[in-house]
């Protein structure tokens, strides 16, 4: 029996590191007490599958697991079973069955939606914010610096192709960034990366990202429109 559920990563849980996530959730499943499935082998491993990897730091209203079990439960016992073992540092809103042969959830992630608040060195009038967006929609290049994996040495990465929406709003000192982003196997983009690209633009220096929450992971359809992974299943 295959479940996928979407998840949150609450204020209490967004120090976690990705790997500390999974622990952690490993841990609830077996407090849970329910069946779930290993491989095989010499060192077996629960069948649990992430969509992507939440920053540290990062809160979340759209994160994704695949959970395999070894039995067949109605979906109302195993949200209950869950629940009474849930730390404060998730929140599980809705699960489903998969049924049929379905893709890996890592495979399928296409998009993924933030809103950050940022602390500026200087207030910005909205005026300001509105012609640094205008100014980045017209750039083909947005280039960004990464460290190389492995190494002291930085390459440098055009973001823009990978930036589908934007929006800046001031309140005073600070400004929300809302963004619509590329996710997953075709490449990530960071939202403190767009922040970072529209210093370029006009928008005054950052002085703290003061929170990162992602809103969502997304699947695209044919047409191109914006689908939870629950609503491919």
């Amino acid at each position: 029996m295959l479940i996928r559920m979407q998840f949150c990563k609450t204020r209490e849980g967004r120090f976690l590191s990705h790997l500390d996530l999974m622990h952690t959730w490993e841990r609830v499943i077996r407090r849970s007490q329910l069946p779930l499935a290993y491989s095989q082998g010499f060192n077996p491993h629960p069948k649990i599958n992430f969509a992507s990897a939440c920053a540290v730091g990062t809160t979340s209203d759209g994160e994704y697991m695949d959970m395999e079990l070894t039995q067949e439960m109605p979906i109302e016992q195993v949200e209950e079973m869950l629940q009474a073992v849930m730390p404060p540092a998730f929140r599980v809103p809705a699960m489903k069955v998969v049924t049929g042969k379905a893709p890996s959830l890592m495979s399928i992630i296409q998009r993924a939606r933030y809103v950050l608040r940022l602390e500026l060195v200087e207030e910005a009038a909205q005026k300001q914010l509105d012609a640094a967006v205008e100014r980045f929609w017209q750039q083909e290049e947005i280039v960004i610096y990464r460290y190389k994996k492995n190494s002291k040495d930085k390459k440098p990465v055009n973001i823009r192709p990978g930036v589908y929406e934007l929006e800046l709003t001031a309140e005073g000192k600070n400004a929300l960034l809302h963004i619509l982003v590329q996710c997953g196997n075709e490449g990530n983009i960071r939202p403190e990366e767009v922040a970072y690209g529209l210093m370029a633009t006009g928008m005054p220096m950052v002085q703290h990202v003061v929170r990162i929450h992602r809103l969502g992971l997304y699947v695209l359809d044919e047409k191109g429109a914006l689908l939870s992974p629950l609503d491919v299943v």
